[in-house]
This record gives C-alpha cells, structure tokens and sequence, in this order.
C-alpha cells in the first residue's frame, strides 16, 4: 500500500497499547513508504516498545508531565514532522485522577511539545492525538465530527476524553497549530493473526457456554457495533498523516476532528450475534437474547450499579461496555474520507467476530471442474 509517510519522522507516545500495535503492524505493511517511529516509553527503554522493526528509536518519557518530561532529549530528538499521543487510560472504571492525568493532561502536554518542537525546527510540526467516538456519551442518531455539547449522563473516561477534545480545539484556534483529534471506534485484535492486547466491549459481554452469564442484552433497536481491527486503524493513521504532508498540514490547521470508525458500514448488534451463532460451530458460547430498551434504560442498566454498589474492575467495565454496543447511532465520516483522499477503514462483522471469538477463517471453496455440455447440443 502507499501511504505518502516514506521519510517522516514521528514521534508516539502508547505504542504498546492496542491502537499502538497496530500502528506499528500497519508501518509493517507498508514496507519502505512507512514513516519512521520514535516512540516515548516511561522509566526505561523496552525490548516490547510497540512493533519490532517500525520502531526506529526510543526515548524515556511520561506523557502526565509537561512537555512530556523530555526537556532534557529534545536537542537529540532531531527531525520530527509530527507528535502522535496514543497513550490512554483504557479502563472504565479507573479513578478520575488517573482518568485525567493521562487521557485529559497528557494530551494537552502532547501539544505543547509539538509546538514547542515546531518552534525549534521553525517548520511546523502536526499533532495528532486519539480520541474516542465514546465521547458521544449515550447520544444517538447520527454524531458529527465536531465538538459535541455537555453531558450529564458522560461517564468519568468519557468526560476525560471529552475535556481533552475542549482543551485542545480552543488552543488549536488560537494558535492556528496543525492539530487532529482522531476519534477512534472500538478496537479489536490484528485482522490476519488476531493478536490483541485487549479484549472487545462485545467479546466481554458474552460468555463461555457453562459459565454463569446474562441471558438477555438490553439494547435500543437498530444499535450499531463500530468496531476496527487496530491494524486498519493503524493504516488509517498513518493515511491521515500522508495525506496532510503535502501541504504541510494545512487542513489540520486550527485543529480538526474525525471519527476513525466503522460509521455507516457499522453492523447492527443483532446482526453480530445472528452472524455469531453461525460461527459458533462449535457452542462454545452462550449468545444471549437482545431486549428492546430506550436509552434511559441504557444509561441505569451501564453506569448506575457503580454509583452505588462496589464492583470489580470486570464487572464495571463489563456493564460500562453495554453504553458502546447497545446504541442505535451512526459515527458520521465525512470529514474523515476528506483527509484520506477519499479512502476509508473497513471490516466485514464477520471477520471482525473471527478476530474477537478466534474462530478460524473458513477454508476456500472449491471450484468445480467444468460441466460437460453435451447433453445439451
């Protein structure tokens, strides 16, 4: 694939999380037109730093501190064209200090080092940062890419991203910097090994046959599940950066938001789980039953246990997953396939239940040998 990156320089902060492998995967796949990866890790250089060979370096620092604490390496860092923050607090039931020390401060600190790296080169240097389409809330029908209002019903890592989106949309007006808020979907292992440092908002929900388990979902009808193998996502990524090159990152400048999702292509939940009992050859799983709600329901049924009751870091995130597959919207891309030239992520549902279950890929069928015709001259 070409992707426009041969010969930039990146710098990433959270390459060994799951939207960081697959952005090393995808640099992979692009062979000499992958851009080369410098990547932050904290306390000490890693042998796991987030992708073999796509790594091109590493450099000791924390995204919680400003200018994410590489005062002291940023004379050696050399040519970087752009900063990318993956770095993230991924557990829904984390406390809100830690929620906003990464997800909301480290991003805020993420732009300050590319402008102050920009100031330096005295060419600009982009940034983007990974956001989530979950900063929608319970919000339903169609989401823009742009700035959404205040919620009540805002989970603590949703309100996390969503100060961050804030933050960095009103600096980057100021400022005219070149900055793009890339609001991923939910993100599911490698689409040709299944690899995965993370399991599916989806794949928690359902449970091994003889387990205990829940055997109705509630869920609005016509609810969507956005999901991506990380390394489309990854290929995304590096698209958006390719394509913004060539002018130096102009359309970013001011600060831009895109959805890095499925979007109308998003399968429907019933869908998912008819196509899974197909699968599921096997019955290895117990594929519960959907039960129509509104999205008040929802909002009781996801984050309302929690406020009252003390529950395990698998439970609440368990519950806190019905909020990202239960709720009949559309993550608009519109702006998206307009900054990749026109080029969108895609993933047919049965591929991506193959990659969250592990079911392996039905073989080929064979070709029949051509009939005789004649019986019928």
């Amino acid at each position: 694939m070409s992707v426009g990156t041969r010969g930039m320089r990146i710098l990433v902060a959270g390459m060994t999380g799951q939207v960081g492998q697959g952005l090393a995967e995808a640099c992979g796949s692009a062979g000499d037109d992958a851009p080369e990866l410098v990547s932050v890790v904290r306390r000490r250089r890693r042998a796991d730093a987030g992708g073999a060979r796509a790594v091109a370096g590493q450099v000791i620092g924390d995204v919680t501190m400003p200018g994410w604490g590489l005062e002291d390496e940023l004379d050696r860092l050399g040519q970087v064209d752009a900063v990318v923050n993956l770095a993230g607090v991924t557990d829904w039931t984390a406390s809100h200090a830690s929620l906003d020390q990464v997800n909301l401060l480290g991003a805020v600190h993420g732009l300050t080092l590319a402008r102050e790296l920009s100031k330096r080169s005295g060419a600009p240097v982009a940034y983007l940062s990974a956001s989530s389409v979950f900063v929608a809330g319970l919000a339903t029908g169609n989401i823009p890419e742009d700035l959404l209002d205040g919620d009540a019903d805002r989970t603590p890592y949703e309100l996390s991203k969503w100060h961050a989106e804030l933050a960095l949309s009103r600096q980057a007006a100021v400022s005219g910097a070149p900055v793009l808020i890339a609001r991923v979907g939910g993100v599911v292992g490698n689409s040709v090994t299944g690899r995965t440092t993370r399991r599916s908002s989806l794949f928690q929900l359902l449970t091994p046959r003889g387990e205990r388990h829940t055997p109705v979902i509630p869920a609005q009808a016509g609810a969507r599940v956005d999901m991506l193998p990380r390394d489309v996502i990854g290929e995304t990524l590096i698209r958006l950066l390719g394509s913004a090159r060539g002018d130096r990152f102009a359309a970013w400048r001011g600060g831009v938001i895109a959805h890095l999702a499925a979007g109308e292509s998003a399968p429907t939940l019933a869908a998912m789980l008819a196509i899974l009992r197909g699968l599921d050859e096997g019955r290895d799983y117990s594929v519960p039953t959907l039960l129509p709600v509104p999205v008040s329901v929802l909002a009781l049924a996801s984050s309302g246990p929690s406020r009252y009751l003390r529950l395990s870091r698998e439970a609440g995130n368990r519950l806190h997953g019905l909020r990202y597959i239960c709720v009949d919207r559309v993550f608009e891309r519109a702006r998206l396939a307009a900054l990749t030239g026109g080029w969108l992520p895609s993933a047919s549902a049965e591929s991506m239940l193959r990659i969250t279950f592990g079911f392996p890929a039905r073989p080929p069928v064979p070709v029949p040998a051509e009939l005789p015709l004649g019986r019928f001259s």
